[in-house]
């Protein structure tokens, strides 16, 4: 029951009853359904482990409290509760995956909801601004401005409901959304494939076209840099995602918008802003949700707004949340490959003893018959030590170790491209606090958990020093950006 009502919650956060007027909201019906969510989860809790042995739900426990204690240490006790009902329903989606999602059938199950949603979300989006369907809820006409801010033209975007009424933030969840609609795909499935797959996937792309996302440009090449590093090299795939970058600008992705230096001035004087705010609060920051308070627009960066608003303890809990589920991605990939080579050189020292085992048999025995010389070449291998043929065994269908793969290698590639779409878009959007971060990293966390088990992780040491090295780089990176901005 508690997964059943997680992919509801899910489906229907994406979607917003929002989209079916405003008079929606007040009627809080995604408290409810996250309270009952909570309640039947429980069962599952007690019974499976998964989520005690991620540190990302230990990080984003200690996350909420950093938000609390950014509203307490400016003594305002009842911000603490009005956090709470801002960022909690976010964060619960990242607690349901983890709690609920304890196979791969329910991985694969959640995230293709998710997709789905999404598609959804996209129809509507392309009726809206084809049909005037919902135009008012699914189209935004914005104003262009020239550097002088002189108004030039005017933009028609398509946007999505609820969290997702920015075009930016459809953009980013679409393109999360791309990389995980592959873990539908079918070797040998041609027609399936295109239909299940292709056609979504083209679909997604236009949508995304469509926002006119400076962020979503980047983020694309982003994917196209990953997608293709691994077949090309890091040279030839970085020479790709430029020529991705120019080919798109080429056709009018970004609106006729640019995305120089001198077209992002006004995002550089948020971050300088946004230093400021930090200095005047290192360790707790301003308090959660008052960046606007102090300045006319946002952050336009998740890290900065982070580090404003909840200050060091805070953003660097959100940059640990990035990191250890990036490593463990990462591990996951490394061993799945490594796991692939020995295998294969297990394989292929199997057949080759085999092979001169049989070869000496043959030449020492009178014209055996075939039953003979398959027999003797199954003794042959038989006969070889353990060493050469435990490759074989341990990799034999439904006989999988402890240590083998549970997630296909393929999926937890998609998992971590679509991580990686989340982290370029956010360094052009403030979403260190909507719910397209915690769906994303919850998917990743149930897959490092299912592929972990129960078992700690051995590297508490490396992801603390790469979180404090990643923190110390994002924060030099951005006064280097604003000193050199002015």
């Amino acid at each position: 029951m508690g997964f059943a009502l997680t992919v509801v919650y899910i489906v229907v956060t994406i979607l917003s009853p929002e989209q079916f007027g405003k008079d929606w909201a007040s009627y809080h019906a995604m408290a409810y359904l996250a309270g009952i969510t909570a309640l039947v989860s429980l069962p599952s809790m007690e019974t499976y482990s998964y989520w005690k042995s991620s540190i990302q739900t230990y990080l984003l426990l200690g996350f909420i409290v950093a938000i609390s204690l950014s509203q307490i240490a400016h003594g305002w006790l009842g911000g603490v509760v009005e956090s709470w009902r801002v960022f909690l329903p976010c964060a619960a989606v990242f607690f349901f995956i983890v709690v609920n999602v304890t196979t791969v059938r329910r991985l694969k199950i959640v995230t293709l909801a998710a997709v789905t949603s999404c598609l959804v979300v996209s129809v509507e989006a392309l009726c809206g601004y084809y049909a005037g369907y919902h135009g008012e809820t699914f189209v935004l006409i914005t104003n262009i401005s020239s550097p002088q801010e002189d108004v030039i033209g005017q933009l028609t975007r398509i946007r999505g409901a609820g969290f997702l009424s920015d075009p930016n933030d459809l953009a980013q969840i679409l393109l999360i959304a791309l990389p995980l609609a592959f873990i539908a795909w079918r070797r040998g499935r041609m027609v399936a494939n295109f239909f299940v797959v292709l056609v979504p996937a083209v679909l997604l792309l236009w949508t995304t076209y469509l926002t006119h996302s400076r962020g979503g440009l980047i983020a694309l090449a982003a994917l196209a840099l990953m997608a293709a590093r691994k077949k090309l090299g890091t040279p030839a795939s970085v020479a790709v995602a430029a020529v991705f970058i120019f080919s798109m600008l080429a056709l009018d992705f970004t609106g006729g918008r640019g995305i120089s230096a001198a077209d992002g001035a006004d995002r550089l004087e948020a971050w300088a802003n946004g230093l400021e705010m930090f200095k005047s609060a290192p360790i707790f920051g301003i308090g959660f949700d008052g960046f606007k308070d102090l300045y006319e627009i946002t952050a336009h960066n998740s890290f900065v707004l982070c580090l404003a608003e909840l200050g060091l303890l805070g953003s660097t809990l959100w940059v640990a949340l990035l990191v250890t589920t990036t490593i463990g991605l990462n591990h996951i990939l490394a061993v799945q490959k490594k796991r692939q080579a020995s295998r294969l050189f297990g394989l292929l020292r199997l057949f080759e003893e085999c092979s001169i085992y049989s070869a000496r048999t043959l030449a020492t025995s009178p014209a055996p018959s075939e039953g003979i010389i398959t027999l003797k070449y199954a003794h042959a291998c038989e006969a070889l030590p353990p060493m050469v043929s435990a490759p074989a065994t341990e990799f034999r269908p439904g006989n999988e170790t402890d240590d083998s793969p549970i997630v296909r290698q393929e999926w937890v590639a998609t998992m971590r491209l679509a991580l990686v779409s989340f982290m370029t878009t956010a360094w052009f959007l403030s979403r260190c606090y909507t719910t397209t971060m915690y769906l994303v990293l919850g998917l990743a966390t149930a897959t490092i958990a299912l592929q972990g088990g129960n078992r700690k992780s051995p590297d508490r040491g490396r992801w603390i020093c790469s979180t404090l090295s990643a923190e110390i780089v994002l924060i030099l990176l951005i006064y280097g950006l604003v000193r050199l901005r002015h």
